[in-house]
């Protein structure tokens, strides 16, 4: 398992212990955002979209507020992973 394959798992293990649905949307987003580093929002949302017409703009800020609100997104000039809470969240 890659390390994209690896946070993603503790990513959507950690929304569940906090009782947040894990949709085809999210998980899709959640894709899209460990795929590479993005300046802000839309630019998330223009590539969510291109996969999948479907995916809201509201949808998209959840997401990124609820990796934030655990720690596992910063934002600064760019949107990166938190990678020191990798060991805060091991794989199980």
């Amino acid at each position: 398992m890659g390390r994209d394959e690896q946070m993603k798992e503790s990513i959507l293990r950690e929304f569940q212990k906090r009782g947040m649905r894990i949709t085809k949307q999210r998980s899709m987003i959640l894709d899209v955002i460990l795929e590479k580093k993005w300046t802000d929002c839309k630019e998330i949302y223009y590539e969510a979209v291109r996969r999948d017409p479907n995916v809201g703009l509201s949808t998209v800020y959840r997401t990124i507020r609820a990796l934030e609100g655990i720690g596992f997104l910063k934002r600064g000039r760019q949107y990166a992973f938190n990678e020191a809470l990798l060991t805060k969240f091991p794989n199980k």
